[in-house]
């Protein structure tokens, strides 16, 4: 993606592409999901919540709280819940370009900002560690109702912010809070890599998943299981390698 390019749509109005022009230049932590979907989005929402004068740091919590939502409905391990998981995810996701581009039309930014920013990006943990628990409710290894899957859900959210918070309020204050981690810089080598990112990530998770559920029916499936296993597989050699080229970048 060349740097000079802005997410335009065929309904942008000259207001809507100065807004773009200020608020949506290329970063090249963006990713090809938010880039060519979320962000063809992201500037109609950012424009009625600046309207509404809502302020980036109240989206930022609404981006966090979406994001973690999700995978307690990723927990219910049910087509139908899947869905919704989906929704909940790109909801958090969409709010996540939104504060930012708030934040640059309104001269707004701040490390308060940049704190929440991380928080959501920690807001992603508990989503990901909902993958094996989805998985073993879905086989029956977890024996527990709707409310024992949220009040399990509740406690590890709880668990990973009281150890999160933390590193984020010293990460927000380190010396160099935009450093990219050698992983990072592979995926943007490339479409090809791009593209792997994306489908390795939780938005080419979410896609796949709600893909498969659509294509197979809204009935329970073996299809939903062997594909979350499946992702959990390459997601763990995919940390073994993230610690391995990290390590060796020291």
């Amino acid at each position: 993606m060349e740097n000079n390019k802005l997410p335009t749509t065929w309904l942008d109005t000259k207001a809507i592409y100065a807004y773009r022009q200020q608020a949506q230049s290329y970063s090249i932590k963006e990713d090809l999901w938010s880039w060519y979907v979320l962000r063809r989005l992201s500037i109609y929402v950012t424009i009625v919540f600046l309207k509404w004068k809502w302020t980036p740091n109240a989206v930022s919590w609404m981006s966090a709280f979406f994001v973690a939502f999700s995978g307690f409905w990723l927990l219910q391990a049910t087509p139908a819940a899947f869905i919704v998981a989906f929704f909940c995810y790109n909801i958090g996701y969409l709010f996540d370009c939104v504060d930012g581009e708030m934040a640059r039309i309104s001269n707004n930014t701040s490390k308060k900002g940049y704190f929440i920013d991380l928080l959501i990006q920690g807001a992603t943990l508990p989503v990901y560690l909902a993958m094996p628990l989805s998985l073993m409710v879905a086989l029956d290894y977890v024996q527990l109702d709707s409310v024992g899957r949220g009040i399990l859900y509740l406690l590890i959210v709880l668990i990973i912010m009281a150890l999160f918070v933390p590193i984020a309020y010293q990460l927000t204050h380190s010396q160099a809070p935009n450093a990219r981690d050698p992983v990072n810089k592979i995926r943007t080598k490339g479409l090809l890599f791009e593209a792997a990112g994306v489908l390795l990530g939780l938005p080419g998770f979410f896609f796949v998943l709600a893909l498969i559920t659509l294509v197979t029916g809204i009935q329970p499936t073996t299809a939903q299981s062997w594909y979350i296993g499946g992702f959990l597989l390459v997601f763990a050699l995919k940390v073994c390698a993230r610690f391995f080229l990290t390590v060796r970048s020291f």
